[in-house]
């Protein structure tokens, strides 16, 4: 009940052209840095005391660390990072948290937490040049339990450290990268809310209802593995435990993203309304190894300008 209590607050807080990103010709793919890796409970459990490693359990609150944590994680809140408006914290302010936590550039980092919370930190790791190192546990720590391993409820402290960030200025766009790429057949742009988000029907707080013109609706849940559980009338999962959501399988989410028209040699660009649930696409996306960009304002940010076309119900 509890963690179903956190997904909806999690839900309730979040709720194409010419220019190609900095430093990259239109007539070649974008290159990135090396993406982030997904770990099971018997990897993190071969792997629990490796030296050098920072193992992260992320959350907005720090309830359900206090009531039972993987041994040797470190609480980190999520707030420190998610961003605001269409950017994220400054580099430095990032390198700052990550190094009182403990991350710094010569460890891993393994995330530990619901699928919102660990993108969000992934994010800002990716941002500051650490998503090569960086790890997340697949089901989270509802997968830790429910394998029969053990938990603590001793606190751990982190052993502060130095971070030295190298930004990565290019996988944060903005509104006026948007509309010059607006019809750009190389992005696939992908619109991760609900289906009443995009179609424009659901009640939002937005000042336009809609989805951004040649957005592609994939929902942020169908990442996830629900086979076996509980649907509704439209096929979603009734009850998904958060803190225990596994994604599915890799050869399912590349024809989930090629049936969007994410390439190889083109651009994958994410959003949904203030950037919470298209980081977790743009997590699986990186994973992936799809060139991949974070529309961090998203429809928040889109619809303050009248001029930004949207589809669907205009008007509020």
């Amino acid at each position: 009940m509890k963690s179903s209590f956190l997904f909806a607050s999690l839900l309730a807080w979040s709720c194409m052209g010419r220019a190609w990103p900095p430093g990259f010709e239109s007539d070649s793919p974008p290159q990135q840095p090396a993406g982030p890796e997904l770990v099971s409970v018997d990897w993190l459990k071969q792997h629990l005391t490796d030296p050098n490693q920072v193992i992260v359990h992320i959350a907005m609150e720090r309830f359900g660390y206090d009531e039972g944590h993987i041994p040797g994680s470190v609480f980190v809140p999520m707030g420190e990072f998610h961003g605001h408006g269409d950017k994220l914290p400054a580099p430095d302010a990032i390198a700052t948290a990550l190094g009182r936590y403990g991350i710094t550039n010569d460890r891993r980092v393994v995330l530990i937490g619901d699928p919102m919370s660990t993108a969000i930190l992934f994010v800002a790791l990716d941002y500051v040049g650490h998503a090569g190192k960086t790890a997340v546990l697949d089901g989270g720590p509802g997968a830790w339990r429910a394998a029969g391993n053990a938990t603590s409820k001793e606190s751990v402290a982190a052993k502060p450290g130095s971070f030295v960030p190298t930004p990565r200025n290019d996988m944060i766009v903005d509104a006026k990268w948007m509309k010059e790429n607006l019809g750009n057949k190389r992005v696939a742009l992908l619109d991760v809310r609900t289906k009443a988000e995009f179609d424009g029907t659901a009640k939002e707080r937005l000042p336009r209802r809609g989805h951004i013109p040649g957005a592609k609706y994939v929902p942020w849940l169908a990442t996830f593995d629900t086979r076996d559980l509980e649907k509704d009338a439209s096929g979603a999962p009734v009850d998904m435990a958060p803190e225990m959501a596994r994604l599915l399988p890799k050869a399912e989410l590349q024809q989930l993203f090629a049936s969007a028209g994410a390439k190889n040699d083109g651009l994958v660009v994410t959003y949904c309304t203030v950037g919470m649930r298209a980081s977790h696409v743009y997590f699986v996306s990186r994973l992936l190894g799809l060139p991949t960009r974070l529309y961090l304002g998203s429809m928040a940010d889109w619809t303050k300008d009248p001029n930004n076309p949207v589809v669907g119900e205009n008007s509020q």
